[in-house]
């Protein structure tokens, strides 16, 4: 499991979603969460890095990443869900400033037609607001964002999560790039 940890942090880290310190990725088996560590870098992840926390309640918590409150809240709402991966890809990040919704004009459209923006969060990051209110848009969206702070997927695995990141990211820079080529 924790190898899975190792490579798709890697993966984000390469295509770019992440600085050395942001993001976080967690893995549910039964009544444990599999969280990465506060400040650890997805991109050098080693055992030490992933910290196991309870489904139920916070008593685990210390040392697990700061969106665990997140994390835990959209399993408790999805229990069908296996990962949470959190990033900050740069394009989704620029556009969720200035949209509500995302609708992707590729061909890609077919599997992630509209991104959500959750915009009523003033500063987000481990926040009550968002472990409150995004649960309920991941259920019909697998990858939505946060306005000015990122994007979270949902996934039977960390694999797929990261699938959904790199898609997503992909067709908010083809969005970005066709609204600054509207303008001319």
């Amino acid at each position: 499991m924790f190898s899975d940890f190792f490579t798709y942090g890697r993966v984000l880290w390469e295509a770019g979603h992440l600085h050395v310190t942001s993001g976080n990725m967690s893995v549910k088996k039964g009544s444990v969460i599999y969280v990465t560590r506060t400040g650890s870098s997805l991109a050098m992840l080693t055992a030490r890095d992933i910290v196991p926390v309870n489904l139920d309640n916070d008593l685990r918590d210390k040392n697990a990443s700061s969106e665990t409150p997140v994390h835990r809240a959209i399993y408790r709402a999805l229990p069908g869900i296996g990962a949470v991966v959190h990033s900050h890809p740069p394009y989704a990040t620029a556009l969720s400033f200035d949209m509500d919704e995302v609708r992707t004009i590729d061909s890609d459209s077919l599997f992630i037609p509209v991104i959500p923006v959750l915009k009523d969060c003033p500063y987000a990051e481990g926040s009550a607001c968002v472990a409150s209110g995004f649960p309920r848009t991941l259920d019909s969206h697998k990858v939505a964002l946060v306005r000015g702070h990122g994007a979270f997927a949902v996934g039977d695995s960390l694999a797929q999560c990261a699938a959904r990141l790199t898609m997503m990211e992909n067709q908010c820079r083809l969005v970005f790039f066709r609204r600054l080529l509207e303008r001319r």
